[in-house]
């Protein structure tokens, strides 16, 4: 088996789109309102799944996203990683990713439809305005402790706020952007017997069972034309992914060749779990984690970590959402809609390599300062 077979998934193992199985066991945090649990036992969780033995073509470098690849030592071992964009090391470069917005409507068999493109509880717009409206797309001005990192889209803020200590000296207008960002028309899914939905706080919530779906994504990479060198954003509202119980509110991962990385992503609405997700959480997770992990040309492994966040045993890739699961702040953008959006927090790359003092903004280790240092090496 090879080393990136052995790859330890944030809280479930995903082989292949053959079998999933939970390689951790995660807290439990229930899906509530009051005393009322809407999806019992729930745990709001992301995934990933690995296609890394399937490496892309080395004489195909200019049809897929820019990555650039970089090493740290630890432990006396040599660790290789690859992120998208220019290495902010080698000066002020723009990245621009192309994304390509592919809204999803969930046909389940008891009548109930979710669609990206319906008016979301209690909301005068639809999912599809309201991301492509969000801090994700839309520039808005970030200072994090006081430090302005730029007004920029959030990911890029993340990143540049990651590698400060480049960024603030050599590379001042270094940037990674979604730009430009198109709409596919939305995609209907008959769910029939691969999923269902319950009551939900407004909505009724969505479970569809990830591999059925993950099935039907890879094809549409296909039949829409995705080409390589864009970001294809799989969108839904309210609809979670099961494996074995519910929930997984997004993931990433590659197509069989690895030429094609793509994420998938639930906007849902307030009040569906215990912890503060809502709204866009879910896709600054998967969009954070694609642009630090993109699982191309490989998966990027980093010392073992875990007991934090979502994880409960130990693992050892660098998914810069999974120790702050749950962990949100809130952005209010104006336009003809202003609202407040709810990303998630993000993890700096020295708390994974365990370079102290951090040389993220600040010394910082994560965007909103969760952490005060990277904990020991994981057991």
């Amino acid at each position: 088996m090879s080393k990136s077979q052995k790859f330890i998934v944030v809280s479930l193992c995903l082989t292949l789109l053959v079998s999933v199985g939970f390689a951790q066991k995660i807290t439990q945090l229930n899906v509530k309102q009051g005393n009322s649990a809407y999806i019992k036992d729930a745990k709001p969780m992301f995934a990933v799944i690995p296609r890394a033995s399937n490496a892309p073509q080395t004489d195909q470098p200019d049809v897929q996203v820019p990555i650039w690849t970089n090493t740290f030592v630890f432990g006396g071992q040599t660790f290789t990683y690859h992120m998208v964009g220019t290495d902010p090391g080698a000066g002020s470069m723009t990245s621009n990713i192309p994304m390509v917005i592919i809204p999803l409507k969930f046909h389940f068999a008891d009548g109930t439809n979710l669609s990206a493109t319906q008016t979301v509880c209690g909301d005068i717009k639809n999912t599809k305005y309201r991301v492509k409206n969000s801090p994700l797309i839309k520039k808005v001005p970030f200072s994090p402790g006081g430090t302005n990192v730029g007004t920029t889209q959030y990911i890029d803020a993340f990143q540049r706020a990651n590698f400060w200590s480049q960024v603030s000296t050599v590379s001042p207008n270094y940037h990674v952007l979604f730009s430009p960002i198109s709409t596919k028309p939305v995609q209907t899914i008959n769910v029939g017997t691969h999923g269902s939905t319950v009551s939900g706080p407004c909505a009724r919530i969505g479970e569809v069972d990830i591999n059925f779906f993950d099935t039907i994504a890879m094809n549409l990479l296909t039949t829409l034309n995705i080409p390589a060198n864009t970001l294809p954003l799989f969108l839904d509202y309210n609809t979670f992914w099961t494996s074995g119980g519910c929930c997984i509110l997004g993931y990433h991962s590659t197509n069989n060749a690895g030429t094609q990385a793509y994420a998938v992503a639930a906007y849902s609405d307030p009040g569906v779990f215990s912890v503060p997700i809502q709204d866009i959480h879910a896709l600054s997770h998967e969009l954070g984690e694609w642009m630090d992990d993109p699982l191309i040309p490989q998966v990027n492994f980093v010392p073992p970590w875990g007991h934090v966040g979502q994880v409960g045993g130990c693992q050892n890739n660098l998914e810069v959402g999974d120790p702050v699961t749950g962990k949100a702040f809130t952005i209010t953008t104006g336009g003809t809609a202003p609202f407040t959006y709810h990303p998630e927090d993000l993890v700096f790359f020295p708390w994974f390599a365990r370079i102290t003092p951090s040389t993220s903004v600040n010394g910082w280790f994560t965007f909103l300062n969760l952490f005060s240092a990277p904990q020991p090496v994981c057991h």
